[in-house]
């Protein structure tokens, strides 16, 4: 599959710069109708004990390649950091038609995996969540992708909805494009400590016949 969108649109590190802090001030408001076909399409929220860490998802329609963007961000606190944020950045991206929202039989060019290393910030309400270097895990079907730029997402935290409003910048064709993630999945079942317990209280060995 050649990944037009993702093909290797380069800017110069003060262009790329410029364009992720011109995302900041961008809103989602500028597409109520992408906005809502968005969230019609993802599960239901999760409600966690951080603000930001935890399984994020998003699918959206690109009519540049005609391709569905399936992501999941895996979003952690990195310890002894205020505001830093680390993780991964999954994607499932397939060929098709705008009301095929799940992967079906392949068509032209195909369907592919990967993932990124994900790192950003959360700074007072405002979420900033990149992709380092495109990894390829599986072609599915078709030929596979030619170059993937990383995607960057910039946006607000929305508390109440447990979504992330965000516009993506890759350094290709996806400029300031809409891109909605609800949270899903908490990480707070990882392992913790365990409190301590009061052990029982002693019983005497019991006899056995007689007083």
């Amino acid at each position: 599959m050649t990944a037009q969108r993702r093909a290797a649109g380069r800017l110069l590190p003060g262009a790329a710069a410029g364009a992720l802090l011109l995302a900041m001030v961008i809103r989602l408001p500028e597409a109520p109708a992408t906005v809502a076909e968005q969230r019609a399409r993802l599960p239901p929220a999760a409600e966690c004990e951080s603000d930001v860490a935890g399984r994020w998802q998003a699918l959206i329609y690109s009519i540049d390649t005609h391709s569905w963007y399936d992501w999941t961000m895996e979003v952690r606190h990195v310890d002894g950091s205020a505001d830093a944020l680390t993780g991964v950045i999954y994607v499932d991206t397939w060929f098709g038609t705008p009301d095929q929202s799940e992967p079906g039989p392949c068509m032209g060019r195909g369907r592919y995996k990967g993932k990124m290393e994900g790192h950003g910030h959360y700074r007072k309400g405002e979420v900033l969540f990149g992709g380092g270097a495109f990894q390829l895990s599986e072609i599915v079907c078709g030929q596979g992708v030619v170059g993937y730029n990383p995607d960057q997402f910039t946006g607000k935290l929305e508390k109440e909805r447990h979504e992330f409003q965000s516009v993506n910048n890759d350094g290709g064709l996806a400029v300031n494009e809409p891109t909605v993630f609800r949270r899903v999945a908490c990480f707070d079942d990882e392992p913790r400590a365990h409190p301590d317990v009061a052990p029982p209280p002693f019983f005497p060995e019991r006899r056995e016949g007689g007083c």
